[in-house]
Protein backbone atom coordinates (compact mmCIF):
# COMPACT_ATOMS: atom_id res chain seq x y z
CA UNK A 1 0.00 0.00 0.00
CA UNK A 2 1.21 3.69 -0.60
CA UNK A 3 0.43 6.22 1.01
CA UNK A 4 0.15 9.92 -0.14
CA UNK A 5 -0.60 13.24 1.04
CA UNK A 6 -2.66 15.65 -0.72
CA UNK A 7 -3.35 19.66 0.77
CA UNK A 8 -5.60 20.94 -2.23
CA UNK A 9 -8.14 19.69 -4.36
CA UNK A 10 -5.97 20.54 -7.36
CA UNK A 11 -3.33 17.87 -5.66
CA UNK A 12 -5.46 15.67 -5.12
CA UNK A 13 -7.25 15.64 -8.71
CA UNK A 14 -3.57 15.15 -9.57
CA UNK A 15 -2.93 11.87 -8.03
CA UNK A 16 -6.39 10.93 -9.27
CA UNK A 17 -4.37 11.41 -13.02
CA UNK A 18 -1.25 9.62 -12.04
CA UNK A 19 -3.49 6.60 -11.19
CA UNK A 20 -5.33 7.32 -14.19
CA UNK A 21 -1.85 6.01 -16.21
CA UNK A 22 -2.08 2.71 -14.13
CA UNK A 23 -5.56 1.78 -15.83
CA UNK A 24 -6.49 -0.63 -17.91
CA UNK A 25 -9.69 -2.30 -19.43
CA UNK A 26 -11.82 -4.00 -16.87
CA UNK A 27 -9.70 -2.15 -13.92
CA UNK A 28 -11.90 -1.47 -11.00
CA UNK A 29 -10.61 1.06 -8.63
CA UNK A 30 -13.09 1.31 -5.50
CA UNK A 31 -13.18 4.57 -3.68
CA UNK A 32 -13.58 4.82 0.51
CA UNK A 33 -13.73 7.96 2.46
CA UNK A 34 -16.59 10.30 4.53
CA UNK A 35 -18.52 12.20 3.20
CA UNK A 36 -16.25 15.61 2.01
CA UNK A 37 -13.18 13.00 1.86
CA UNK A 38 -12.00 14.00 -1.71
CA UNK A 39 -13.56 10.79 -3.44
CA UNK A 40 -15.32 12.88 -6.29
CA UNK A 41 -12.47 15.20 -6.52
CA UNK A 42 -9.80 12.17 -6.90
CA UNK A 43 -12.39 10.84 -9.67
CA UNK A 44 -12.34 14.14 -11.45
CA UNK A 45 -8.46 13.80 -11.93
CA UNK A 46 -9.23 9.87 -12.79
CA UNK A 47 -11.14 11.23 -15.33
CA UNK A 48 -9.55 13.97 -16.75
CA UNK A 49 -6.22 11.27 -16.78
CA UNK A 50 -8.79 9.16 -18.95
CA UNK A 51 -9.87 12.09 -21.37
CA UNK A 52 -12.73 12.21 -20.18
CA UNK A 53 -13.92 15.80 -21.33
CA UNK A 54 -17.54 15.79 -19.83
CA UNK A 55 -18.20 17.52 -16.63
CA UNK A 56 -17.94 14.89 -13.51
CA UNK A 57 -19.88 14.81 -10.90
CA UNK A 58 -20.85 12.51 -8.00
CA UNK A 59 -24.00 10.38 -9.35
CA UNK A 60 -25.77 10.29 -6.23
CA UNK A 61 -29.46 9.46 -7.62
CA UNK A 62 -28.39 7.18 -10.16
CA UNK A 63 -26.14 3.85 -9.85
CA UNK A 64 -24.19 4.74 -12.97
CA UNK A 65 -22.92 7.49 -14.92
CA UNK A 66 -21.04 7.01 -18.31
CA UNK A 67 -18.38 8.78 -19.49
CA UNK A 68 -16.33 8.75 -22.82
CA UNK A 69 -12.27 8.63 -22.95
CA UNK A 70 -9.74 6.40 -24.39
CA UNK A 71 -11.73 3.94 -22.21
CA UNK A 72 -15.49 3.66 -21.37
CA UNK A 73 -15.48 5.22 -17.98
CA UNK A 74 -18.21 3.91 -15.39
CA UNK A 75 -18.66 6.35 -12.35
CA UNK A 76 -20.53 4.15 -10.02
CA UNK A 77 -22.09 5.84 -6.78
CA UNK A 78 -23.21 3.43 -3.77
CA UNK A 79 -24.72 6.36 -1.34
CA UNK A 80 -27.77 5.36 -1.38
CA UNK A 81 -27.30 1.61 -1.74
CA UNK A 82 -27.96 -0.54 1.45
CA UNK A 83 -26.00 -3.61 0.81
CA UNK A 84 -24.70 -5.75 -2.10
CA UNK A 85 -27.91 -7.35 -2.19
CA UNK A 86 -29.77 -3.91 -3.67
CA UNK A 87 -27.56 -4.73 -6.61
CA UNK A 88 -28.66 -7.60 -7.83
CA UNK A 89 -30.52 -7.41 -10.88
CA UNK A 90 -29.69 -3.71 -11.49
CA UNK A 91 -26.85 -4.90 -14.47
CA UNK A 92 -24.23 -3.41 -12.26
CA UNK A 93 -22.12 -6.03 -12.17
CA UNK A 94 -22.35 -6.18 -16.12
CA UNK A 95 -19.90 -3.29 -15.84
CA UNK A 96 -17.24 -5.06 -13.68
CA UNK A 97 -14.44 -6.46 -15.86
CA UNK A 98 -15.54 -5.15 -19.28
CA UNK A 99 -14.12 -3.10 -21.59
CA UNK A 100 -13.93 0.26 -19.13
CA UNK A 101 -13.08 1.43 -16.02
CA UNK A 102 -14.86 1.26 -13.19
CA UNK A 103 -14.83 4.43 -10.28
CA UNK A 104 -16.70 3.21 -7.17
CA UNK A 105 -17.95 6.12 -4.59
CA UNK A 106 -19.22 4.41 -1.47
CA UNK A 107 -17.64 1.44 -1.99
CA UNK A 108 -17.89 0.56 1.59
CA UNK A 109 -21.56 -0.23 1.30
CA UNK A 110 -21.47 -3.18 -1.33
CA UNK A 111 -17.86 -4.89 -0.69
CA UNK A 112 -18.48 -8.09 -1.75
CA UNK A 113 -19.41 -6.82 -5.20
CA UNK A 114 -15.82 -6.48 -6.15
CA UNK A 115 -13.30 -8.79 -8.37
CA UNK A 116 -10.01 -9.83 -7.06
CA UNK A 117 -7.33 -7.23 -8.39
CA UNK A 118 -9.57 -4.48 -7.79
CA UNK A 119 -7.56 -1.19 -6.58
CA UNK A 120 -8.67 0.51 -3.27
CA UNK A 121 -8.07 4.66 -2.59
CA UNK A 122 -8.72 5.78 0.85
CA UNK A 123 -8.83 8.88 2.00
CA UNK A 124 -9.30 10.77 5.02
CA UNK A 125 -8.96 14.07 6.74
CA UNK A 126 -5.50 14.38 7.54
CA UNK A 127 -5.57 18.23 9.16
CA UNK A 128 -5.84 20.20 6.34
CA UNK A 129 -5.77 18.10 3.92
CA UNK A 130 -6.23 14.65 2.99
CA UNK A 131 -4.59 11.11 3.31
CA UNK A 132 -5.22 9.10 0.75
CA UNK A 133 -3.97 5.51 0.87
CA UNK A 134 -3.95 3.17 -2.80
CA UNK A 135 -3.71 -0.46 -2.42
CA UNK A 136 -3.70 -3.12 -5.82
CA UNK A 137 -1.67 -0.50 -7.79
CA UNK A 138 1.89 1.03 -8.44
CA UNK A 139 1.94 4.81 -8.95
CA UNK A 140 5.09 5.99 -11.18
CA UNK A 141 6.41 9.07 -10.59
CA UNK A 142 4.72 12.48 -10.73
CA UNK A 143 5.46 14.14 -14.05
CA UNK A 144 6.29 17.85 -13.89
CA UNK A 145 3.46 19.82 -13.38
CA UNK A 146 1.81 17.84 -11.05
Amino acid sequence: MAVFRTGTAAETMSLGRRLARTLGAGDVVAFYGELGAGKTTMIKGVCDGLGVEETVKSPSFVIVTEYRGRLPVYHMDFYRVAGPAELEGTGAESYLGGAGVCLVEWAERAEPFYPEGTVRVRLEFDGPGRRVDIEGRELGPAEPGE
